[in-house]
Formats: C-alpha cells, structure tokens, sequence
C-alpha cells in the first residue's frame, strides 16, 4: 500500500532500522514511501536466526577461552573481547525482531528502547575498534616482531581492550541520552527513535566517521602492510592469517553498505545532500537491507571458527569436558587465530601447532 510522508520530518523515525538517530526538520515535501514486501515477517525470522546461532556460538568462545588454564596469547584477549561484544549485540535482537513484526513498533516500554539502542551502539563501536586493534597486533608481530616486544604485553594488550571499551560506552552515550519512544505517523503506537534535532544529525556523522571509518582505514593499512611482509615467506602465504583475514572481510562486508548508506542518510537530513523522492526511497529500502545484513553479521564469528579452525571444530565436536575435549584443549588454542605469526614468519613451529595439524 503506498503512503505518503514527509521525508524530511518523519521520513527516518518509522523505520525499525533507525536506532542511530534520526533528525526533523521542516516539511518541504509529500514523497510516497512503500514498504519492501513481506520485509517485516523476513528480517524478524532472521534477526531470531541471528539470535540463536550468535548467542549459543558467542557464549561457546567466551566460555572457552575464559577457562583456559595457560597464559592467554595476546590475540586470545582480542577474541574474547570481540566474542563478549557480539554477545551483547545478539541480546538485544528478539526486541527488535518482535518490534519488527510489528511493523516497527516498539512494545517494550522506554527503559528498554534506550537500553537497547545503547547496546547497539556500543558493541558496534567495540567490535570495530576490537578488530582494528588485532589488526595493529598482527603487524607487530608479523611487520616488527623484535621493536614490539614492549607493546605486544598481556598488560598492553588488556589496557587497550579497556579503552576500546571506554570508548565505546561514550560513543554510545548519545542514544543512551537522547533515544525514546517516538509516536507512529499512524498515531497507533509509538516506535523506538531518537528525538529530531540538526545536531544529533551531525553528531552522528562525526560518530559513524570515528566509530567505523577510522578504524576501516587503520585495518586496512595494517594487513595491507602485513600481506606485503608475508608475500616475501612462502611458507607463511598461505593460512597463517586466513582466519582473521575472514573475520575482518566479513565484518567490513556486513558493516559498510549501512555505514555508506547512513552517511548519506545524514547528508540528507542536514540538507548537505539533496536527494529527489525516488532515490529517498532507494535510500530507504537500501538502509532496511543493509541494517538486517549488519545485524546479522553478530552471529557470523563463531561460524567462521567453526568452518576453518579444525581445532575449535573438534572441541564443538567431543565437548570441552570429555577426554578427547581436554586433550585438545591441552595441545592447542582455542582458535588458530591463537598463533603467533611472528613465529610462522622466522620459521619456528611449536609442538602444539604440530599437534593441532594432526587433527
């Protein structure tokens, strides 16, 4: 059924997909708006999905490595940080799956839409900020193995996960402020969006450029630099970094189209990017794809662990309590992303690499 609304006043607040913020500004033109069909049913049924695979498979990694009775490597702490973040992230999707089969309408009450909203934020923040910081580590220990030995600490290590988190609570700290229950142009029930103003708009842009740009561009000139390195070894060419190598391609895949297509979102809304009805419309279509894809990616990282780390399949397969499981558990880390890859690229092997090959 088609519709019409405001695009610049309410255009962006009846949308589900909306939890970063949305502004109002003066209505200057009616452009007609048409839900994608059965979007609804869809991407509820898959943020359920999501919520399943990403809390069983998350909880698994977490608990894994926290029970680990030997040193932790460096890259374990990123893992389990990364792993803890994207469980926070799949908590809060059966409140937005069931506000979506509701037509984006949100039943939980204000505590929860701002609660909620500020998760998102935030563990989206940490994930990013996560996976640039292994991405820094994976070139000390590749690019400058003997420089970095003072920064590659556990201590160091644990000091920027704290600030990764740190900054992720203040990024969030906005919608925690200013997300609320907002009534439907219907007026039959009230959504869960930020209060319309100019400067949220702004300050979202500015979020989104140092919550994922940033830390986008740091990843890439690492393993950019680290590919060049390892280019030079051919022993190390072919699996020593393929499983972070996936975890970030994933992450970059799931993230960016609704990072791009919320910038130009903001844009829009600031007037600094004037747009006809029909590409709002494209916008907004392309927004409700890409933020069901993004959300989704929560439930992504275990799988990958799943599909490439033989080590971590074997410990899913005979249980971490069974004989088979301790003995695994003796001989390798939890996941390959575990090896140090200065090592892979002096030539050392340890035993428990060997061991793990084995399997």
């Amino acid at each position: 059924m088609q519709s019409t609304e405001s695009w610049n006043s309410s255009w962006g607040t009846t949308m589900s997909w909306d939890y970063s913020g949305s502004g109002s500004l003066d209505q200057v033109e009616l452009c007609p708006a048409w839900e994608l069909p059965y979007s609804h049913a869809i991407i509820s049924a898959l943020y359920l999905a999501a919520f399943v695979v990403g809390l069983t498979g998350n909880t698994f990694v977490v608990w894994l490595l926290s029970r680990r009775r030997r040193p932790r490597r460096l890259v374990d702490t990123f893992v389990l940080h990364l792993a803890a973040a994207d469980l926070g992230f799949v908590l809060t999707l059966p409140l937005w799956a069931v506000a979506e089969a509701r037509g984006g309408l949100w039943p939980f009450g204000d505590g929860l839409c701002k609660i909620s909203s500020f998760a998102l934020a935030a563990t989206r923040c940490a994930g990013a900020l996560l996976l640039a910081g292994m991405s820094v580590d994976r070139y000390l220990a590749v690019g400058r193995p003997l420089n970095a030995r003072p920064l590659r600490s556990a201590r160091c290590v644990r000091a920027s996960c704290s600030a990764v988190w740190a900054a992720a609570f203040l990024a969030g700290l906005p919608t925690l402020l200013y997300r609320r229950l907002q009534p439907s142009l219907d007026g039959e029930g009230s959504q869960c969006a930020e209060e319309p103003s100019d400067a949220l708009q702004g300050v979202g842009l500015l979020l989104l450029l140092l919550t994922f740009a940033l830390p986008l561009a740091v990843t890439l000139t690492c393993y950019w630099r680290v590919s060049r390195r390892l280019l030079r070894v051919r022993r190390a060419r072919g699996n020593s970094l393929r499983i972070i190598f996936t975890v970030e391609s994933v992450f970059v895949g799931s993230w960016l189209p609704f990072s791009i297509l919320r910038a130009l979102f903001y844009l829009a809304r600031l007037r600094a990017l004037p747009l006809p009805c029909s590409l709002l419309l494209a916008l907004r279509w392309g927004l409700t794809v890409a933020t069901c894809l993004a959300f989704v990616h929560s439930c992504a990282n275990p799988v990958i662990y799943l599909l490439l780390d033989r080590s971590f399949r074997a410990r899913v397969r005979f249980g971490p309590c069974t004989r088979v499981g301790r003995q695994v558990r003796r001989i390798s880390s939890a996941s390959s992303l575990s090896r140090d890859d200065s090592s892979v690229f002096w030539g050392r092997s340890s035993k428990a690499n060997s061991a793990l090959a084995a399997w």
